[in-house]
């Protein structure tokens, strides 16, 4: 049985940066395709499940250093591509991909591959 449907609440860019994804015995790596503060699209080298619970590091373009998620969700999976809900954050790595998404958002000629 699918989800109701949930209009998105934040808006999201499409990017191309590395991550790691681990959760439930699971190291991953793969690609964000597109993100916001709440929602990430991946395409991962390891196959995950809906309602598993993952950690991620991931390198945002232009960034010096790695931003680390304390807790995401998988919401759906379609081949090697799965969709990511964000639900435990760091105040810090918040503000840092809020910032990332409204510059970009502000400026749509940046990189935004990594």
């Amino acid at each position: 049985m699918s989800k109701p449907f949930k209009p998105r609440s934040h808006s999201r860019i499409p990017i191309s940066c590395f991550l790691y994804y681990l959760g439930e015995g699971l190291v991953g790596t793969g690609k964000v395709c597109d993100l916001s503060v709440k929602g990430w699209r991946i395409e991962g080298d390891k196959p995950v499940t809906v309602g598993m619970k993952l950690t991620l590091r991931v390198f945002l373009p232009d960034q010096p250093k790695a931003i680390d998620i304390d807790g995401a969700t998988v919401q759906w999976v379609k081949d090697r591509a799965f969709g990511l809900e964000i639900v435990r954050m760091s105040a810090s790595a918040e503000a840092r991909i809020q910032k990332f998404v409204e510059s970009m958002l502000n400026s749509p000629g940046s990189s935004r591959v990594a």
